[in-house]
């Protein structure tokens, strides 16, 4: 999920990173893992808590909750198998306590300041030229050597570094004297030209082995948080715009982008906290804005994600040029063919609804389902106009990796107004999931019916195939399946029984908040063991397939899709040579 309206309140907000001169000493943070099975996060808490004196145990739970989103299932405070930690500063890990609002018999004491940084052991900033403590300005959003601008401050009493030796400041971090190496600067100098030119995910790559050293230094966290969520990946964010907050309170700036990665996990109501800390400090109405339309899509998304069913309408337009994928010759064995059996193309013209519901049960199970129907009509080829009716439901039950599914599926068609073919199969889905890897297994058992003309064509199928998605980064997927199968004919003396075998590659690119491009590229064989006519006959077809999702189009949240598709079939058999090529469009639209 990405924040559309995310574009013009940095300007108001003066939303940036200041001139960078200044670095943090810090070091790698200390990792705790993996987790075995069996352990709980009260026991690792327990086991941890001689680290954090001052902490009672409850906010040690919750330190090492918010610290590690990736680490538990969903908002649970269930460990994943496996998963690491990493473990706060304990004046860090205090104040991500001291914000969850616990309960007084579960708080300690708040602790001095001077005993926050004594126990925190932090390392020791350093600075040539402590930066102004103001809020960063919005010229320098994306620039880490920017000068700073006359863009509107919020924040408000912020304490200043001072280069001299050893001066508590926010966070118990000491500032020192010294500042980035000259690698460092060219490393940041790289990362402004990254976000200039629109590349958030390879200037974050730029910045993360820096955190070792220059996280805990809030200018530095604030442009890794910032360029972390304009990357989409918003536990990154979290981590660095938390860390900004905590030594500057009253930095507008990070809390509302710390409260946007929180919506966009989410994290719905810690991401109105800090919303709410923001409109304490009765910021610009352009601001209050900003927040007043995150509040409702917050409000929108949790009522959407709330409803246990959902509305579809879609519309369709395009242009086919082989609309009974037909072969262009005009004779087969010296036969005329009939022009229905002779490529012809058309436009058509077509529109669906449809209805999904989702149930939770319990256990971590869900039943789902669905029905709906679309009808598209060709105006030069009415002969293949096409009703088709669907009904499916399934159940799913999950673990923390593993995902296994029954589903069952039926549906009815009619062609030229009559009915053609229907069909019913129930397929079984295993699923292990890695943190950027997808691994799919499934089972599927069907049959297919035509009329009493074409009954010849009857089979039953039985299907196989495996499925590995790899999400390198959150805005690109790619996929491999491969498929083997067979179609067993019904009728004695049929053709049509078939050995099947596909492979088939994907490409999905969030390119930006509003576009999604979608493409795929296949091969399948079909080596049919009777003859056709006399003929030994096996097919080899080829595929592609484009598509988008623009959600930025079309008023009233109505998603336009062009799509394109190509396939070439080559056979053995001339009369069932053929190629197509269609074009189109869909509007669709949830209710």
């Amino acid at each position: 999920m990405r924040i559309r309206f995310r574009k013009g309140w940095a300007a108001v907000l003066g939303a940036g990173v200041v001139a960078y001169g200044s670095g943090v000493g810090a070091q790698a943070p200390e990792i705790y893992g993996p987790i075995k099975s069996g352990q709980t996060l009260w026991s690792v808490a327990k086991e941890l808590k001689p680290r954090y004196p001052t902490m009672t145990l409850y906010e040690v739970i919750e330190a090492l909750h918010v610290a590690n989103p990736r680490a538990f299932v969903g908002d649970s405070k269930q460990l994943r198998a496996d998963a690491s930690l990493m473990l706060p500063k304990p004046a860090d890990a205090w104040t991500l306590a001291d914000r969850q609002n616990l309960p007084a018999s579960q708080r300690s004491a708040t602790p001095a300041p001077a005993a926050v940084a004594s126990a925190s052991a932090a390392p020791q900033v350093t600075a040539t030229s402590a930066p102004s403590s103001s809020t960063p300005t919005a010229a320098s959003a994306s620039a880490p050597a920017a000068a700073a601008t006359t863009a509107p401050v919020v924040e408000t009493a912020q304490p200043t570094a001072v280069p001299s030796a050893a001066t508590p400041s926010a966070g118990g971090a000491v500032i020192r004297a010294s500042a980035t190496t000259s690698s460092d600067e060219q490393t940041l100098a790289e990362v402004q030209r990254l976000r200039e030119a629109g590349k958030p995910q390879q200037a974050l790559e730029q910045l993360l082995p820096l955190a070792g050293r220059l996280g805990g230094d809030p200018d530095f966290d604030y442009l890794l948080g910032s360029t972390a969520l304009d990357a989409g990946e918003y536990n990154h964010a979290v981590i660095a715009l938390q860390r900004v907050v905590y030594q500057r309170p009253n930095d507008a700036a990070a809390r509302l982008e710390l409260g946007l990665s929180h919506m966009a996990l989410r994290n719905y109501d810690r991401a109105r906290a800090e919303f709410d800390r923001i409109e304490a400090m009765a910021p610009p109405k352009d601001v209050a804005a900003v927040i007043a339309q995150a509040n409702a899509a917050m409000a929108q998304r949790e009522q959407a994600e709330s409803k246990w069913w959902r509305g579809i309408v879609r519309a369709t337009a395009g242009f086919d040029n082989n609309v009974n994928a037909s072969t262009s010759e005009n004779q087969f064995l010296g036969f005329e063919l009939d022009p229905q059996s002779q490529e012809t193309d058309s436009p058509f013209l077509g529109g669906g609804v449809g209805l999904r519901a989702a149930v939770p049960l319990s256990g971590d199970m869900e039943f789902s389902g669905g029905v709906g129907v679309d009808h598209r009509h060709y105006p030069d080829a009415s002969f293949v106009d096409s009703t088709l009716g669907r009904v499916d439901f399934a159940i799913s039950k999950r673990w923390e990796r593993i995902v296994l599914a029954l589903a069952n599926e039926y549906h009815y068609g009619l062609l030229d107004g009559g009915y053609n073919n229907r069909g019913a199969a129930s397929t079984l889905t295993a699923g292990y999931t890695f943190p950027t890897v997808l691994l799919t297994g499934q089972l599927r058992r069907g049959t297919l019916r035509f009329n009493d003309a074409i009954e010849s064509r009857d089979v039953d199928q039985l299907s196989t195939s495996v499925a590995v998605r790899w999400q390198p980064v959150p805005t690109l997927a790619l996929g491999l399946a491969l498929s083997i199968g067979d179609d067993e004919a019904r009728q004695p003396g049929s053709d049509y029984s078939r050995d099947l075998t596909a492979i088939r590659g994907s490409l999905i690119w969030q390119a930006n908040t509003d576009i999604q491009l979608q493409t795929s590229m296949g091969w399948l064989n079909a080596d049919y063991p009777d003859p056709f006519f006399g003929f030994k006959r096996e097919d080899d077809q080829f595929s592609i397939d484009a598509s988008a999702n623009w959600t930025g189009l079309l008023p009233y949240d109505w998603v336009f899709t062009p799509n394109a598709r190509y396939v070439d079939n080559d056979s053995t058999v001339t009369l069932f040579k053929y190629d197509r090529f269609v074009v189109g469009f869909t509007a669709s639209r949830g209710f």
